[in-house]
């Protein structure tokens, strides 16, 4: 399998992490990673075969994955070929006005979200020759609807940059205060702006942020990141691993995965 990372603009990086391009060799079957609930969201568009995903059967050949509570599981396959748009967290409010909660385990295409411009996204793509004329084509489209769909927040996004990076320090109470908002104010408004409650939110940054780094290092012992990033001891990391994965770290945290995952070192 082959994998080209692009950095975004200096315009779309404060919303967008990475461009990632990934095509398997002929013949070649490939195990995909089983797909994680979180905060941020990759935009595939396929110009191979798309995915299949258990329970759900082959998406469109353009979808979101998104959810924060569900892992989902995409099935092995042959003729992989797809470009992804990977935005940061809570960053896709930006490019439409469809709300977190018609997102999350809907798999919309570029059409559902974003009508012709969607499908002159996937036109411009499929006429490409090549990578740079890609990113270039695709980034033309992004701009145009961030110009367009731009959330005007400095503000909040500012407390969602500090839970997600921060979320081992930072007291939920302590951000409504330096709001001056009353906490159920701030829950409210938090949720109108991520899809999630604070806590939740907060739950999901420390589980990758303890996740990431010992699959992209290969490491089965989990339980000294775990307690680094918050966990209260053994138990606690175990039954929250579960509830996002219906697994346990020790079963998790195994050579397939390790192989196979979508998380990528810094650009």
């Amino acid at each position: 399998m082959n994998f080209i990372f692009v950095k975004p603009n200096q315009v779309l990086s404060p919303y967008i992490e990475r461009y990632w391009i990934c095509e398997s060799n002929a013949g070649e079957e490939i195990y995909m990673p089983r797909v994680l609930p979180g905060v941020g969201m990759d935009f595939f568009l396929h110009y191979k075969s798309p995915f299949k995903v258990e329970g759900k059967g082959q998406l469109p050949s353009s979808h979101i994955i998104y959810s924060g509570e569900r892992s989902c599981n995409i099935l092995p396959m042959k003729d992989v070929g797809f470009i992804a748009i990977r935005f940061r967290a809570a960053m896709f409010k930006n490019f439409t006005e469809i709300p977190f909660s018609q997102l999350a385990n809907s798999y919309l295409d570029v059409e559902n979200i974003w009508g012709q411009n969607g499908k002159n996204i996937l036109r411009s793509i499929r006429n490409s020759q090549n990578v740079n004329d890609v990113i270039k084509e695709l980034e033309l489209s992004l701009m145009k609807l961030l110009n367009r769909h731009k959330k005007r927040n400095a503000t909040w996004d500012h407390v969602i940059h500090e839970l997600y990076h921060n979320h081992n320090d930072i007291k939920l109470s302590e951000l409504s205060q330096e709001l001056n908002i009353s906490y159920r104010h701030f829950r409210r408004k938090f949720i109108e702006e991520t899809g999630f409650t604070p806590k939740h939110f907060q739950k999901l940054a420390r589980f990758h942020a303890t996740l990431k780094p010992l699959l992209i290092g290969k490491e089965k012992k989990y339980l000294s990141a775990a307690l680094g990033n918050g966990y209260f001891d053994q138990t606690h990391f175990i039954k929250e691993f579960r509830s996002f994965t219906n697994t346990t770290p020790t079963d998790f945290l195994q050579e397939q995965n390790f192989m196979s995952h979508f998380y990528y070192p810094s650009l």
